[in-house]
């Protein structure tokens, strides 16, 4: 089950994407391209005269292999060692957790209505100036797990940014406890809700320094990793990707989520309960 999907993806890029001081539109082109299929022709020929037939030699019977794992949705890996994770309520902004580093949170478990650990890590944030092609092909595998809502075309006008903005690839892990109340269908994706927080507070700074950018680390598209039927399911690592919008070269950010402490039943969750958690982007 996919906990959001993209429905509002013009909206956010037209709206979120304000300069506060100076304006601008741009423009980007939509390229749309379609195939006819072709039929094929087959040419019928003579057969030469066979003089003599061969000896009729009985085909092996062909058993069925497993069937194989769609190569878009990577497979779940098991436990991991999260014998040396931190606190993930105790980071800031200006301390964020370091890529690589577990960090205990909690998120929400349907079936009994609380919070619960599990376990996340920042594993790797790929710019599209670093390695377009990588990026392209995790929006490619996205458009291929996911359904008519989630598509998306970074070359047409509804995912036009600045010139001076690109898009980014954040990768994470999150470790799902054996013990995470969970029904026997399976749990709710354990996916997080992650935007990208200026150090130190404000907006984002264009990349001439003559204007900044609020709400830039707000267009966020969580993308379909993995198909609709999976199955997520306590005691195993997930990979999730998250697709984002940053200034080109502009590095000083940290990525935040948010959580509820540990037991904390939906009906007594408040504001002043929430915390937020930072993880670094390097």
């Amino acid at each position: 089950m996919k906990k959001k999907k993209l429905m509002a993806a013009s909206l956010s890029l037209a709206l979120v994407l304000g300069l506060t001081a100076c304006g601008g539109g741009n423009s980007a082109k939509t390229d749309s391209s379609s195939a006819d299929a072709g039929s094929a022709v087959s040419e019928s020929v003579e057969e030469p005269e066979v003089t003599e037939e061969p000896e009729a030699t009985e085909e092996p019977e062909v058993t069925e292999g497993p069937e194989q794992p769609d190569e878009t949705s990577p497979a779940a890996s098991g436990s991991a060692d999260v014998s040396s994770a931190v606190d993930a309520s105790t980071s800031t902004d200006t301390a964020g957790i370091p890529v690589g580093q577990w960090a205990k949170i909690a998120r929400y478990a349907t079936e009994d209505e609380c919070y619960h650990t599990v376990y996340a890590r920042v594993t790797k944030a790929t710019t599209f100036t670093e390695d377009a092609a990588y990026i392209q092909a995790a929006v490619d595998a996205n458009n291929a797990n996911g359904s008519d809502w989630d598509q998306i075309d970074l070359a047409s006008e509804d995912f036009q940014i600045p010139s001076d903005v690109e898009w980014c690839l954040l990768e994470y892990e999150v470790y799902v406890p054996e013990d995470f109340p969970a029904p026997d269908y399976g749990m709710v994706e354990p996916s997080l809700s992650f935007s990208e927080e200026n150090i130190g507070g404000g907006g984002t700074p264009s990349a001439d320094g003559t204007s900044t950018y609020i709400g830039l680390g707000t267009n966020n598209f969580e993308l379909a990793v993995y198909s609709d039927d999976t199955k997520f399911t306590p005691g195993n690592t997930y990979i999730f990707q998250n697709l984002f919008t940053m200034v080109k070269g502009y590095e000083n950010y940290a990525f935040e989520t948010s959580s509820y402490p540990d037991g904390m039943h939906s009906d007594d969750i408040s504001a002043d309960s929430m915390y937020y958690a930072y993880f670094a982007n390097k």
